[in-house]
């Protein structure tokens, strides 16, 4: 998959969720559904943090426009995150994983909404 293409699928598993703080991003964009994709896990700090390991990870994936992927993925490279492509059941997606030693408290269920 390229992102040079006129539609991206995203997987997205923080702020960007449906009632998190930056989920106005996908405003206007096509939700697919929910997802776990295994081989992650998540930290948390302030922000959530995904880097490969044992476990599994909460996704919503998404159908974007060009211009709101570049948008998002701009924001995301900015703040250190790396662009992957993962494997969903909605086929393939861009995930943005943490670059660098993970940060915070794991949250063990690999999914945000457990951060209150």
């Amino acid at each position: 998959m390229s992102y040079k293409e006129k539609s991206v699928r995203i997987a997205v598993y923080g702020t960007l969720r449906k009632g998190k703080p930056l989920h106005w991003y996908l405003k206007g964009a096509k939700f697919l559904g929910e997802d776990w994709i295994e081989g992650y896990q998540l930290y948390f700090e302030y922000l959530p943090y995904a880097v490969k390991g044992k476990g599994k990870l909460k996704v919503e994936v998404y159908e974007v426009d060009k211009e709101t992927f570049e948008r998002i993925n701009e924001i995301e490279i900015g703040t250190g995150y790396r662009l992957v492509e993962v494997s969903t059941k909605f086929g393939k997606a861009f995930l943005w994983e943490w670059g660098s030693k993970p940060r915070g408290k794991r949250i063990k269920s690999g999914d945000f909404d457990e951060i209150r």
